[in-house]
């Protein structure tokens, strides 16, 4: 798993993280709540349907649909990515 470099993020951070996976190359990483949080209101203000989880980039392949593994989002829609 790829740990997350917190010091990156110029923003205050609570440490929680979101674990991730590509579905294209299978690597596992870590991402701060507040990214994921902030993409997810990104997807709701542009309509997005409830299901569409919040996408982050690879960062060992650099695809663009990383999906999270178990994620609950704040409107409401489990997120379980099954292997």
């Amino acid at each position: 798993m790829i740990k997350f470099d917190f010091s990156t993020i110029p923003i205050p951070l609570s440490g929680k993280i979101v674990e991730y996976i590509c579905p294209k190359c299978k690597v596992e990483f870590e991402a701060p709540i507040e990214m994921v949080e902030e993409f997810e209101q990104e997807d709701m203000l542009n309509d997005l349907p409830i299901s569409t989880p919040p996408y982050i980039i690879c960062p060992k392949c650099k695809h663009s649909k990383c999906v999270p593994l178990d994620y609950k989002s704040k409107r409401g829609y489990h997120h379980k990515y099954i292997k």
